[in-house]
């Protein structure tokens, strides 16, 4: 897994970056790529619904509330960069190695 998709943003939270592919079949990680976590997503790619998709989904996998996680680059771009707060950096990554299981 690269840690490098995955980093600490202030006192209580992190940053992962996501390579989201749209419109597949369910949405789930599908591994890793150099461009970051890759997140296959049910929404199609219009008016924000495959970043809406990513939020919900993101605020499941770790554990927080759909308003703790933010888009922070790439609205329009496959490759995102989301800022997740109340998680830790170690919580993060201990999840990340749990999906890979």
């Amino acid at each position: 897994m690269p840690l490098n998709n995955i980093g600490k943003s202030g006192d209580n939270g992190i940053f992962i970056r996501v390579h989201v592919i749209p419109r597949s079949s369910r949405t789930e990680f599908a591994g890793a790529s150099p461009n970051g976590f890759r997140l296959k997503v049910k929404a199609p790619p219009v008016e924000g619904a495959a970043n809406e998709e990513c939020v919900k989904f993101l605020a499941k996998t770790f554990g927080v509330a759909k308003g703790a996680v933010r888009l922070k680059t790439g609205g329009k771009s496959r490759t995102k960069v989301f800022e997740i707060s109340d998680c830790t950096e170690k919580d993060a990554i201990a999840i990340m190695q749990s999906l890979n299981k």
